[in-house]
């Protein structure tokens, strides 16, 4: 369609009838984007792929419309832009209805979309995510800060002996400190918006390759609508926000650092002597660490008395991880090791409060928390056991005589320096811990949408739907194909069911002979007192006996095998039920269900499964009762194709496909679905991978700063060991070997927290009967690539250290 095209316009389908009245023409003036009030859909009507616009007077004259101030709807644009106009939302219904009356039904458009978008969580999940990236970013920061308050430690105690106040010495790495800040947080800022963008076009692209997939007619139309709406925009709060928290956290760094210089003793400053906690200070942080224990444990018994699982949990958490430091002694490194790996216990077998149990899997925060805690519990347990994998290592190398004084001393720098080491392994165990969850827990999800293939259609290769409720083709002509070979009809019906004190709508769906003897649902849970041992007798019990029904638990959680339900037929359901819209659930008033109520007694119950068609009650159709029987919303067929092969049934659905070419009653093929759904799953976890993969390069160039730092730092002892017989590749070698030692304990240790976590998620009363499948393959391959590319990151300071001459480096003062 182009500018200047005439389009004919059929206002009545009647008219096709009387060819020979001239229908009205309209000429295409202009074609806008396809974004806003092009979206707008009247109540109760279809999507037609396209909105038409033109002045109000010319429509009801070319519509033939004869009434004056005659109107569909009216569309009320708010005060504001087009997201903070809603907040005006209930005002604005508020003096609608002032001036019309009450009978007017008015549509929150915005308001229930916006709402919609909250719900779907993604603000949440990308926080989730960019909390870990971002704890990942303040340890490099508070690492290179550190540092660099550590390389000015002797000027600075120069600038003191000369006469410079504690202020002025403080201000100096303060104005370092911001001019650096306020550069890298621009930078920082202007790449994460192209981060955002890339992100955006990687969502638009993966509905591209999806839509691909959607078998039936009308869907790029659908996408096309969609994809516009894809737009990429950025709200100035988000920058100001980005830029303050990039300039913010390093100023409190290098206010408490210049802070701690500025009072350091002058001749430890200028000698650049290490300097040690003295009894006064290690008692000032025993007692701040005690003041937390309290604290937290307030916080815990506070969030157990007014049932907030998420406050309980992280007193509790606190508790534990502050009570070593807060015990007064200086070898403590068994109590330390015991209260880590309390945590982790406590974390991994905490569902058994039922306060925590009944919030698990339900809040983002409490599923933060306890990954938060496995991960610190973790990284303080390789921390307070440093100089033990030190022991350890050299023990088990001491034999290979060559290469023992090597590891020795690569071991021995980053043993001894705890506060540097362990920032650096937190930044590599946070970023890998994220990549395991969004690895394992879709990996699963994945694996078992595969092996829920029979739990899609009941074990039918096809389903067979009408969008409006009335197929174009019949059940015997359908039948008579050859592609088809068993074939069942599946009557679905609105109906009211008692829940509490209240009824939601749900739907059952009555199922013929053909459904009882082929379907494949196997994983069911059956009523002990029944005589019932497979599930074939199952099926035959449920026809066989009247008044009797099986519960999909993804409608219903709660009910069990042997429960009574209680039904009641719906009078007023709205849209009448038809089509798709017939299975929205919605919860329904006194005056739209029937006074006659129907129990029936659940047999059986079908494990939560989000991907069937099905998920509501079953009952044999010839025992529906009459109460309900007048409720039919929506007709479908199900069946299974011929062929031997795999290959055979997708070219039969093909082939019965092109027969049925009706807009209204459209096929879907199960392994169709089953690629949609791993395709849309595969490709969001890999945008959300690659989202993560910014953030690791955080814990690479973290290592190769510090490698940096350590050449200028050791390159005295660097002459010394040369001047002693270390060779150049011995040299080089114990950088390489440092660099793996912290590198493969912070891989090591993101994956098995990140793989806890994800069992204690498992475990979760919320994700009942799911299993949980590992992918070695993909974790393996993750480590080798981030082991490797940090590896290459340290190779120039290694090779520099290497190069060094002992005479220039006894010689170097720094």
């Amino acid at each position: 369609m182009a500018v200047g095209d005439t389009l004919e316009i059929l206002a009545d389908p009647g008219q096709r009838l009387l060819f020979w009245i001239p229908l009205p023409e309209v000429r295409v003036a202009e074609i806008v984007e396809g974004n806003g009030i092009l979206h707008y859909q009247i109540e109760n009507r279809g999507s037609n792929g396209f909105t038409m616009l033109m002045d109000i007077e010319e429509a009801r004259e070319v519509l033939k419309i004869g009434v004056e101030d005659y109107y569909n709807a009216l569309i009320v644009s708010n005060r504001g832009d087009f997201l903070t106009g809603e907040r005006f939302t209930d005002q604005v219904v508020a003096s609608i209805k002032s001036l019309v009356g009450e009978e007017v039904v008015v549509g929150e458009v915005k308001k229930d979309s916006l709402s919609m978008v909250d719900q779907g969580n993604i603000g949440l999940l990308f926080l989730m995510l960019s909390v870990f990236a971002i704890f990942a970013g303040v340890l490099l920061l508070t690492n290179i800060y550190l540092m660099l308050a550590q390389e000015r430690r002797t000027e600075l105690g120069t600038l003191r002996a000369i006469g410079y106040s504690r202020k002025r010495v403080s201000r100096t790495i303060l104005y370092e400190g911001f001019f650096y800040s306020i550069f890298s947080s621009g930078i920082g800022v202007l790449a994460g918006l192209g981060i955002a963008r890339f992100i955006l076009g990687s969502f638009v692209n993966l509905f591209e390759d999806a839509v691909s997939l959607i078998p039936f007619e009308g869907a790029n139309i659908a996408f096309n609508s969609m994809q516009s709406s894809f737009v990429f925009f950025v709200r100035i709060d988000s920058i100001a926000y980005g830029f303050l928290l990039g300039l913010i956290i390093p100023m409190i760094i290098i206010v408490y650092t210049g802070r701690k210089i500025s009072r350091t003793n002058i001749v430890t400053a200028v000698r650049n002597i290490p300097e040690e906690l003295d009894e006064r200070k290690r008692l000032l942080l025993n007692v701040m660490a005690a003041v937390g224990v309290l604290v937290s444990v307030v916080m815990a018994y506070s969030g157990y008395s007014l049932g907030n699982a998420t406050g309980f949990f992280i007193g509790v958490m606190l508790a534990g991880l502050l009570i070593p430091v807060a015990i007064p002694m200086k070898n403590k490194r068994w109590i330390e090791s015991f209260f880590s790996v309390a945590v982790i216990v406590f974390t991994m077998f905490s569902n058994s409060f039922d306060l925590i149990a009944s919030n698990s899997g339900s809040s983002i925060y409490l599923t933060i928390a306890k990954g938060a805690a496995i991960l610190l519990a973790g990284l303080f347990l390789i921390v307070y056991n440093l100089k033990t994998f030190e022991y350890l290592l050299n023990k088990l190398f001491q034999k290979a005589r060559a290469a023992a004084p090597v590891f020795k001393i690569s071991i021995a720098f980053s043993a001894r320096n705890r506060l540097r080491t362990g920032l650096t392994i937190a930044m590599f165990a946070a970023v890998i811990f994220v990549i395991t969850l969004i690895s394992i827990i879709p990996y699963s999800m994945e694996q078992m949408l595969v092996k829920s293939r029979d739990v899609v259609f009941a074990g039918f290769d096809v389903g067979a739907f009408s969008f409006t409720g009335n197929g174009s083709i019949s059940f015997s002509e359908l039948q008579s194909q050859p592609e088809v070979r068993e074939i069942s009809t599946v009557a679905g019906m609105n109906v009211a069911v008692r829940k509490d004190d209240r009824y939601g709508l749900e739907q059952i769906y009555s199922v013929d002979d053909s459904f009882i003897d082929n379907n494949r649902l196997v994983e069911i849970h059956y009523n002990g007192e029944l005589d019932i041992s497979s599930p074939s007798d199952l099926w035959k019990y449920l026809r066989d006996n009247p008044d009797t029904v099986v519960v999909s638990n993804s409608v219903l959680p709660d009910v069990k095998p042997g429960d009574v339900l209680e039904l009641r037929g719906v009078i007023d359901q709205g849209d009448n039920g038809q089509g798709v819209s017939g299975l929205l659930r919605r919860n329904v008033t006194s005056e739209m269900i029937d006074s006659r109520p129907v129990y029936l007694k659940v047999i059986a119950t079908i494990p939560e499964n989000t991907i069937s068609f099905l998920n509501g009650l079953l009952i044999y159709k010839e025992n529906v009762p009459t109460e309900l029987s007048g409720n039919v919303a929506e007709r479908q067929y199900l069946f299974n194709l011929a062929g031997a092969s795999e290959g055979e049934k997708k070219g039969n659905f093909e082939t019965l496909q092109d027969k049925i070419a009706s807009g209204s009653l459209f096929l879907l093929y199960v392994d169709d679905i089953i690629n949609l759904t791993s395709t849309m799953l595969q490709g969001t976890i890999s945008i959300l991978r690659s989202f993560l993969y910014f953030g690791m390069l955080v814990g690479i160039v973290g290592i190769a700063i510090i490698m940096f730092k350590a050449l200028h730092e050791r390159k005295r002892i660097i002459g010394m060991l040369k001047a002693i017989g270390f060779t150049k590749k011995m040299v080089f070698s114990s950088f390489l070997l440092e660099t793996s030692f912290i590198a493969i304990i912070g891989i090591v240790l993101g994956i098995v927290t990140g793989t806890l976590t994800s069992v204690e998620i498992y475990a979760s009363p919320l994700m009942e009967g799911m299993k949980l499948y590992i992918p070695w393959d993909q974790l393996i391959a993750m480590t080798l690539i981030f082991y490797i590319a940090s590896l290459v990151s340290t190779i120039i300071p290694s090779y520099s250290a290497s190069k060094i001459a002992p005479a220039e480096a006894l010689r170097y003062f720094e």
